[in-house]
């Protein structure tokens, strides 16, 4: 017997405990379901399957049940119990990250991929979040994998939003201005990257092979304010993490 609770769209979540093993018995469960919510007048119905459940997720687009997001082991499917009810948006983007990181040299740390489609010879580091990091997370993280160094977070630069990106999904690519802490440059992420370097800035603004996409981040580092993170004195206690850039 299917159990739920209930979501704020007048909306019921199924409880994947309660999900049966046999096809029949979750199929019968489901029907049963199906005509409990539209007597009480519910607006739709969501249940989350494993990908070793592919014949309860075959049984549920029987049903009329539709795809709402998809992760590599677990897909989440909706009902619309009520003509029309609304659906929250599945995820939309993808988040990348990028740094820029200048030393007291006045040199900007640079990477290049070992496999690289961008028209620069080299670029910023940065690259994906990683699920559920938060934005000063990653780009820490990604520019000590990249480089080996160590680096703290100063402003948000910029921010882009693009369409159409991987799997024709949308792409936020939100820069950041780090401070190194250390100098030395030790690649973490050999696969990825072949090598990283300080390049001196006069040579990167005067490089013929530096996009005008980078040479504008790294300026607008050099000559704006930005925005920085400010404390969240307001926490919200069911959020892993809260960002407030201001």
């Amino acid at each position: 017997m299917l159990s739920t609770k209930e979501d704020k769209y007048n909306g019921l979540i199924v409880e994947t405990e309660s999900i049966e093993t046999s096809v029949l018995e979750f199929k019968s469960s489901l029907e049963k379901l199906l005509e409990s919510s539209k007597a009480q007048k519910k607006a739709l119905l969501w249940i989350d399957l494993q990908s070793e459940q592919a014949e309860h997720i075959a049984i549920a687009l029987q049903m009329g049940f539709d795809f709402h997001n998809c992760e590599a082991k677990r897909t989440t499917l909706t009902f619309q119990v009520t003509k029309n009810a609304y659906i929250p948006v599945p995820p939309t983007h993808t988040i990348g990250v990028g740094a820029v990181v200048i030393n007291n040299k006045n040199e900007l740390l640079m990477v290049r991929d070992r496999i690289h489609t961008s028209h620069s010879i080299y670029k910023l580091p940065g690259g994906m979040l990683e699920h559920a990091q938060s934005l000063e997370e990653g780009v820490v993280r990604e520019v000590w994998e990249e480089t080996g160094i160590k680096a703290k977070l100063i402003k948000m630069v910029s921010v882009l939003n693009s369409h159409p990106f991987t799997f024709n999904k949308s792409n936020m690519y939100v820069v950041f201005q780090l401070e190194a802490e250390n100098f030395e440059i030790n690649v973490v992420d050999t696969h990825e990257i072949e090598f990283a370097l300080w390049m001196p800035l006069e040579e990167f603004f005067a490089h013929e092979e530096m996009s005008d996409f980078q040479k504008n981040l790294v300026d607008a580092a050099l000559n704006h304010d930005g925005i920085s993170l400010t404390a969240y004195e307001h926490k919200l206690p069911h959020k892993k993490h809260v960002e407030v850039y201001s």
